[in-house]
């Protein structure tokens, strides 16, 4: 990359090129950067392994009822969220590459101990574990990111681990499929909880040759402790907090909207995310190449108003034929995806950049119970509305995203701070 030239009195001058250079370039440079991308591919690998499978994994596995199953993760999830702000504090404390390997290990460990469970109780301890465990990966990755990536480099670095999770969500998927063609139903679950749990101690020997971040205590900068205190990054963690309840209602709501709803053929909803999917892990990195040095807050209020094609025109889904339908629903979820894109790259690296570099912990610790609120409410939210007014949770889902762009633009240009990254 070129550094530009010199003028007579010495001071540097970026070259006409070096912009277009930078925003040409895809891939994220640093120290570790391979490590860090293939290990977080890894992990989601095991995650997406895992995912689909979840209920019936359990009751498998546990010998215990679907709504027992249904009732212990929600439960769990719930105990977790408070234990959420310790797992931050061990960030801080012992740095997030340290606890990146501890929760992997921990994770590998939960989904063996799984294969012998057979009481409730049990099984949400475990569950528990579990959720914490994630949550403090969740924590680690972009407080690694941010300490060892170069500074220009941290945005590429986040949008990178976005890359690896898509990517890696869809080939579990597809191994689980290969694991249960190749075995009786009982003996793939078992096979699934086993290979999973391998994939996170090998994500754990992965991060091994990453670089290790100073603990808090070796850092100069001092935050109050309270992110919620913090004016800019709460306003930030809300806009988050907001947005991933869209998403979430999103995927958890349009394949019962589609199917039992609209009686659409099953495959239209496999269309629909494969092709959301595709351009988050083709679009990602190039796309957060061309908004690098963008007011970010305009960046997240455009993203969080694109995600209203795919809404609106699920609002309007039940006066359409089907096949005035579906190249709609393929360009809504086009738009949609690009402003998924757009905003979750903005408020990634905001939450990064807003929090005092002593505390990056805790503040996304912050972050993630509102994360969990988001994944405790999303799915309440889409069974009320869909049972009593369906069109009403797309409508709804409409006026969220519009109100998360106008509050976007009103800290523009009220918050210099968070306006200019």
């Amino acid at each position: 990359m070129s550094t530009g030239r010199r003028t007579d009195d010495g001071a540097r001058v970026p070259s006409p090129d070096a912009g277009a250079e930078k925003r040409a370039r895809t891939m994220p440079r640093g120290e570790g950067v391979g490590w860090f991308g293939t290990a977080a591919l890894v992990n989601a690998v095991g995650t997406g392994f895992f995912y689909p499978y979840q209920l019936l994994f359990f009751i498998a596995v546990t010998d215990l009822s679907l709504t027992t199953v249904g009732a212990g993760l929600t439960v769990a999830t719930l105990i977790a969220l408070p234990a959420v702000f310790m797992a931050g504090r061990l960030v801080d404390r012992w740095g997030p590459r340290t606890v990146l390997i501890m929760a992997a290990l921990v994770r590998a460990s939960v989904f063996v101990g799984y294969l012998f469970v057979h009481h409730v109780a049990t099984f949400v301890a475990l569950a528990v574990v579990a959720a914490v465990a994630q949550r403090a990966e969740q924590i680690s990755m972009p407080v690694l990111a941010a300490g060892i990536a170069p500074e220009e480099e941290v945005g590429r670095w986040l949008a990178l681990t976005r890359v690896s999770f898509n990517l890696g969500m869809g080939v579990g998927g597809l191994l689980a499929g290969l694991v249960f063609v190749g075995a009786g139903d009982d003996s793939g679950f078992v096979a699934m909880g086993l290979l999973n749990a391998a994939s996170f101690a090998l994500a754990a020997l992965l991060y091994l040759p990453l670089p290790a971040v100073r603990p808090a205590s070796a850092r100069k900068a001092a935050g109050s402790g309270r992110p919620w205190r913090d004016g800019a990054f709460l306003r930030v963690a809300l806009a988050n907090f907001a947005l991933i309840t869209v998403i979430v209602a999103t995927e958890v709501g349009l394949p019962v909207y589609l199917i039992d709803e609209l009686r659409t053929p099953t495959w239209t909803v496999g269309l629909v995310f494969a092709v959301n999917t595709a351009l988050m892990v083709l679009f990602q990195l190039p796309i957060t190449g061309r908004v690098e040095g963008r007011a970010p807050l305009k960046v997240i209020a455009l993203g969080g108003a694109l995600h209203g094609a795919l809404l609106v025109v699920l609002g309007l889904a039940g006066l359409l034929s089907f096949a005035a339908l579906l190249p709609l629903l393929i360009l809504g979820v086009t738009i949609y995806t690009l402003g998924e894109i757009l905003a979750t790259q903005a408020l990634s690296v905001l939450l990064v950049k807003l929090a005092p570099e002593r505390e990056l912990g805790v503040y996304q610790a912050f972050n993630q119970v509102l994360v969990g609120l988001s994944l405790a409410i999303a799915p309440l939210l889409v069974a009320f509305l869909l049972t009593h007014a369906p069109t009403s949770l797309w409508w709804s889902l409409t006026a969220l995203t519009v109100a998360l762009a106008l509050g976007m633009l009103s800290m523009h240009r009220t918050s210099p701070a968070a306006a200019t990254g």
